[in-house]
């Protein structure tokens, strides 16, 4: 059968230096980071590292720590990625379940698996490539799932392709079985000479089939361990296949010999001292056990043949993105702040970054001349100051708590200031994210506040919790200058200032407060509905003339300042006659969205 096969070639030249133009989509100018990290792997010889990412997949040079090739970014969202033994060749697979096989020399496209083409069954991942050893054949993992079963079914499958003769038939395909009506079938782990693949069905239970026949060889029990309610987190076959290493969900690791079902090695500690939450086991090219233990803020690199630990070095959150070059002495790891470490074993070992990785971020905003651009990353708790014109990072300001919560981080409308509420801290920070210098510190309880927001000129900064006063800061002097009566009876829902600056607004659940900000003096204040709503929705027009809010599913009402009253409605859902509507086109988006 014929493969689908693609002429392009997506390898950049070596003299195209600029990686934020490499693959743009039609209309963008620059690309600024690398892309959420998912699964990534050394190349055989271990001087390249290929890296998944939501974009596509990036090729690091590690001997001069530099881009190589980014590909795969028609569809992006690549979520695995596996090297032939010989290097040849270099297997992707997406979120749409595309598994793609490349040609490491140009990596041109040279064979498609659409896995995700069978009729009344829903395919939700393709994970754990690998190829055997031929490189002609490709073992893939992934679910199924049948919408139409009560209640719903999961099956997870292990198959295994020739790809190059047939891309639309595995030449094997086995349903890995849970004694659990429900239960996950994970960790899972193929034997070099890929004759046998092995999956944690339960708790404490690992089974390792045939891979040719499906045929049960054994079922590995781990009871003994302390936390055996978690089962094995990772497993890792010899080289011979005789063996399986297993590391749960803490800091010990044991072996057992598969042909007889006896325990090999007995769970062992590794890197006592340090915090491990998870273990990587790894046999090396030369038949020695290794295991990465994560830590909190580090890596314990353990030797189990000498009972020793190797290494240890920091990273902020390491991730489950992490594995070792194929002898060992390389190790990679991608952290909660989206940055990629290489350590490399020496006299004295090396660790190094490569380019920085982006994950979850929002909000991203230009500042007021268009010449920085600041993104704010929840996950890594980090705030990027760019500049624009270099496409480079000036700044970067990291939080000590690792899950901020909406509020904990905001941001003048020049961009240049941000206040933090860090819990760990005593006070509120504010940040000249320019200067990369603190401005003031607000003598105000971090854990209380809920809710912040600048005044349009930085000048102010109003800080309200649940059940706490709603006061009024001069950011320059850290000093209160107001504190605003608030409704006893419902708490803020929303605050904002008025582009202009002149007013302040508060929504409660119930009703709306206008204070003017010249002499900090109540405006007026109005009901909003009979029915509290947690949720409202406000916004301003541009001339800062009118304001809008917006209980959730609800018409959006339109407030006159000047006049202290409710002027109007808009049914947004229903009428899209903009005409008549007084106001501008922009205001009423901004009023919708």
């Amino acid at each position: 059968m014929e493969n689908k096969t693609t002429s392009t070639s997506v390898l950049t030249p070596f003299d195209d230096t600029d990686v934020t133009t490499w693959h743009l989509p039609k209309g963008a100018i620059a690309r600024l980071g690398r892309g959420q990290i998912g699964r990534m792997t050394f190349s055989p010889d271990g001087t390249q590292l290929a890296v998944s990412t939501r974009i596509g997949c990036w090729l690091y040079d590690l001997d001069t720590m530099t881009h190589r090739a980014l590909w795969g970014t028609e569809r992006g969202m690549v979520a695995d990625v596996s090297f032939s033994d010989d290097g040849q060749w270099v297997a992707t697979s997406d979120w749409d379940c595309v598994v793609k096989i490349w040609n490491t020399q140009d990596l041109k496209c040279v064979a498609e698996i659409g896995v995700s083409e069978n009729s009344g069954v829903l395919r939700v991942s393709v994970s754990n490539l690998t190829f055997l050893p031929d490189g002609e054949h490709l073992v893939i993992y992934y679910t199924d799932v049948f919408p139409d079963q009560t209640p719903r079914l999961y099956e997870r499958q292990c198959a295994v392709y020739a790809w190059r003769i047939d891309t639309e038939n595995p030449i094997t395909n086995h349903t890995l079985h849970s004694k659990q009506e429900r239960g996950e079938v994970s960790p899972t782990a193929l034997s070099p000479d890929g004759s046998l693949f092995a999956y944690t069905t339960d708790a404490n239970i690992t089974t390792v089939i045939c891979m040719k026949t499906g045929e049960q060889i054994a079922e590995l029990h781990d009871d003994y361990t302390e936390e055996s309610v978690e089962g094995c987190y990772r497993h890792a076959f010899s080289l011979c296949g005789r063996y399986l290493a297993a590391c749960n969900k803490g800091n010990k690791v044991h072996v057992w010999n598969i042909y007889n079902g006896t325990v090999e090695m007995e769970p062992t500690t590794y890197g006592e001292n340090h915090f491990i939450r998870f273990g990587i086991p790894f046999y090396t090219s030369n038949g020695n056990l290794r295991v990465a233990g994560i830590g909190g803020i580090e890596v314990v690199l353990w030797d189990a043949m000498h009972q020793a630990t190797i290494d240890t070095f920091e990273s902020w959150n390491p991730s489950y993105s992490a594995c070792f070059s194929a002898d060992g002495k390389r190790f990679a790891v991608a952290n909660g702040r989206g940055e990629l470490h290489i350590w490399t074993q020496g006299m004295p070992s090396t660790l190094e970054p490569l380019p920085v990785h982006h994950q979850n971020v929002n909000p991203v905003n230009f500042s007021n001349d268009g010449h920085r651009l600041v993104s704010n990353h929840k996950t890594r708790s980090a705030v990027c100051v760019w500049n624009v014109k270099q496409r480079q990072v000036e700044h970067t300001f990291h939080f000590r708590s690792r899950n901020p919560i909406s509020g904990r981080i905001v941001l003048s409308n020049s961009l240049e200031l941000l206040a933090t509420t860090e819990e760990s801290e005593k006070s509120i920070k504010v940040l000249n994210l320019v200067s990369n210098t603190e401005v003031a510190e607000i003598p105000e309880n971090p854990a209380r506040v809920r809710n912040m927001v600048f005044s349009p000129t930085g000048k102010y900064l109003v800080t309200t919790g649940l059940r706490i006063p709603i006061k009024v800061w001069n950011v320059t002097s850290g000093t209160q200058i107001a504190e605003l009566t608030r409704n006893p009876s419902s708490h803020v829902s929303k605050i904002g200032f008025s582009p202009t600056g002149e007013y302040f607004v508060i929504i409660y659940g119930d009703s709306v407060t206008v204070w003017n900000t010249q002499q900090w003096e109540k405006h007026f204040q109005a009901p909003l509905t009979t029915q509290k709503h947690p949720g409202w929705k406000l916004d301003f027009d541009s001339n800062g003339k009118l304001f809008f809010t917006r209980p959730p599913r609800s018409a959006t009402i339109v407030w006159d300042f000047k006049r202290g009253e409710q002027t109007g409605s808009l049914d947004i859902e229903r009428c899209i006659d903009t005409s008549l509507y007084k106001g501008n086109l922009k205001d009423l988006q901004r009023a919708e969205d």
